[in-house]
């Protein structure tokens, strides 16, 4: 991948946080440190240890019917719903179970289900699952589109996040940006490390990271 990441690892936890620092751009941001989510989101062993430390940490008191799964998180999705029906979540569906939703996103990406999928939103009570919020803009465009198809939002789960609350929904999240100290986040034309005449390391998005 040509950038190194280390692993931050606190006692609370039972996974890493592996990051690289440098000067990053997403599609929303420039960042100064890159979060790696890989495995998490593709080891199924990591994956039923997030899902564990997330449903620990959620409030339970709100039925969930449907998960909907953002930036290829669909492995941790199908862990949480488990761990959730072990829980005792309430599920308000004819079928008592959860769905495990990916949506669709068009070339502007706007997020759209189709005829065969908007019925496991509509009328269900949806979790919204991100790899990472920075900007928080994803999240937001998946809360909207979860009320424009009839579903009702109620809450939003994150590996990593650097908020704690989104669309006026609580982040429920592992690690914080708080773990990193100096963690920076800033559009393209206010970005400090521009300013500063640091050149960009990578492009990253939800796929990964590419070095420049």
């Amino acid at each position: 991948m040509g950038i190194s990441t280390s692993h931050l690892r606190e006692q609370t936890h039972s996974i890493p946080l592996r990051i690289a620092k440098g000067h990053f751009a997403t599609n929303k941001c420039h960042v100064n440190y890159y979060v790696d989510m890989t495995y998490t989101k593709h080891r199924l062993a990591e994956a039923h240890e997030a899902a564990k430390e997330l449903v620990q940490k959620l409030d339970k008191t709100s039925p969930i019917d449907s998960i909907l799964c953002l930036e290829g998180t669909e492995v941790l999705g199908t862990c949480i719903a488990e761990e959730l029906i072990q829980a005792g979540i309430r599920i308000t569906n004819e079928h008592g179970t959860i769905y495990v939703v990916t949506p669709e996103l068009t070339s502007s990406n706007q997020i759209i289900f189709r005829s065969n999928t908007a019925h496991l939103i509509r009328n269900r009570h949806v979790l919204i699952l991100a790899a990472s919020v920075a900007t928080g803009a994803m999240v937001l465009d998946a809360v909207n589109a979860v009320k424009y198809y009839g579903g009702m939002p109620e809450g939003i789960c994150a590996i990593f996040s650097a908020g704690q609350k989104c669309a006026g929904l609580p982040i429920t999240t592992i690690f914080g940006s708080d773990l990193l100290g100096d963690f920076m986040c800033a559009p393209a034309t206010d970005c400090p490390l521009c300013k500063a005449g640091v050149k960009l390391d990578a492009l990253v998005n939800s796929y990964g990271i590419s070095s420049l």
